[in-house]
């Protein structure tokens, strides 16, 4: 047997830098540390894909296979970094086969999770687009130099390869941390911006929660970055897998807020927006509200003739669509007075007004409208999606295909 396998070393002694080659050197403390902490990294990645599985109602769209490919490579680069540590018998390059294509798409893959999920509330194609160049920019900047210094350390000329791996691997963990904090910080400012115009009670409870997460995320990322600045790059490579899982974890807690705040309605940008004026004539006076008493009144067609198709606007993330239906009392239905549809109509109004004035965008073609809202809130399962980067809104959104 290797004789670096069986060397016992002081804990306060243990190398977790590039310069060790081959097997870990024997430690109890540093063993059980690095089985418990992958351990925790293979529980944590099973759990997320079977709650992926049940969570989604649709198992396909980038955000779902963002978090699945994310998912898996920690479960890979967690198996090739113990193949890699404690298993000599296995292929080096094999291993670091393993390691290196996990440790990308968890990287990379995470950077994608956050980027489809920009498009819930960013809509502006010209920011999405450059967003993901800049990831794929990075990801081919930042993770071919360092696969190919880490096949260079595998070999005999691995003093050569040691200095340029370690400032490689500082400037890529600096790079894909400021990243992943700029387009959670985006995501941050655009959910408080639309979420003012129709809820503003609402976003301090979001925007709060939001932010608890993210500092979360950054305290994380500060731990991976703090080790590889003090060198120890063993260290790092044991706690990177969990540290990827906690925050797939986190962007759970973010997805089910966000999916409360739909099946309550809270949300108009990500779900089923309400109509403006029924809710108005919830709200009204109650001299202005029929009775409960009240026996319904049949419409004539002379009241049909003199009624007007009014437009209620709704407030999708980031501008206004018209509600797209009329206002006709149906038989049996009661009737409202004058002074109530003059009440709808300026309440309707004043939110046109508002959303109006915070993003100056105003839809007015009605096949747009309905175009717009398709793609925002998904389709049934036997209607197709015509943008299929847009596909992960059908499991934060509503839809009634049997309505239209």
């Amino acid at each position: 047997m290797d004789q670096e396998c069986i060397q016992f070393v002081p804990f306060s002694q243990y190398d977790w830098t590039f310069a060790r080659q081959g097997w870990l050197p024997w430690n109890p403390t540093a063993f059980c540390l690095i089985a418990s902490v992958c351990a925790v990294a293979y529980w944590m990645s099973i759990e997320l894909l079977l709650l992926v599985y049940i969570t989604f109602k649709r198992h396909t769209g980038i955000y779902f296979w963002s978090i699945i490919i994310t998912t898996l490579g920690i479960i890979l680069q967690t198996t090739g970094y113990i193949l890699k540590s404690f298993e000599n018998s296995w292929p080096v390059v094999l291993v670091v086969i393993i390691c290196k294509v996990g440790w990308v798409a968890n990287v990379t893959g995470f950077s994608i999770v956050l980027w489809s999920r920009l498009h819930l509330v960013v809509r502006n194609p010209r920011i999405l687009k450059w967003l993901l160049v800049i990831i794929l920019i990075d990801g081919l900047v930042c993770h071919t130099p360092v696969v190919v210094f880490e096949f260079g350390l595998m070999t005999k000329h691995h003093d050569t390869y040691y200095r340029p791996m370690q400032i490689m691997e500082r400037i890529q963990q600096t790079v894909f941390t400021l990243q992943e904090c700029a387009m959670s910080c985006l995501y941050i400012y655009h959910t408080r911006k639309f979420l003012k115009i129709g809820y503003p009670m609402q976003t301090r409870k979001v925007i709060g929660l939001l932010l608890l997460v993210q500092l979360l995320v950054i305290a994380l990322d500060a731990v991976l970055t703090l080790f590889d600045y003090t060198d120890k790059f063993t260290l790092k490579c044991t706690l990177h897998p969990l540290v990827y899982a906690i925050k797939l974890k986190l962007e759970f807690i973010v997805l089910n807020q966000l999916q409360s705040l739909v099946k309550k309605g809270l949300t108009p940008g990500l779900g089923a927006a309400p109509n403006p004026a029924e809710e108005s004539f919830k709200h009204a006076s109650p001299s202005l509200s029929p009775s409960p008493s009240a026996s319904p009144r049949v419409t004539t067609p002379q009241d049909l003739e003199g009624q007007k198709q009014r437009q209620a606007p709704r407030f999708e993330t980031g501008f206004v669509t018209k509600a797209g239906r009329t206002d006709v009392l149906e038989v049996g239905e009661p009737s409202s007075s004058e002074s109530m549809t003059d009440s709808n109509e300026s309440v309707g109004e004043d939110m046109g007004r508002r959303a109006r004035d915070s993003d100056q965008t105003l839809m007015g073609d009605r096949g747009s409208e309905e175009h717009d809202l398709r793609n925002m809130v998904g389709t049934a399962d036997d209607l197709g999606v015509e943008r299929e980067d847009d596909m992960e809104r059908q499991y934060l959104g509503r839809w009634s295909g049997a309505q239209r």
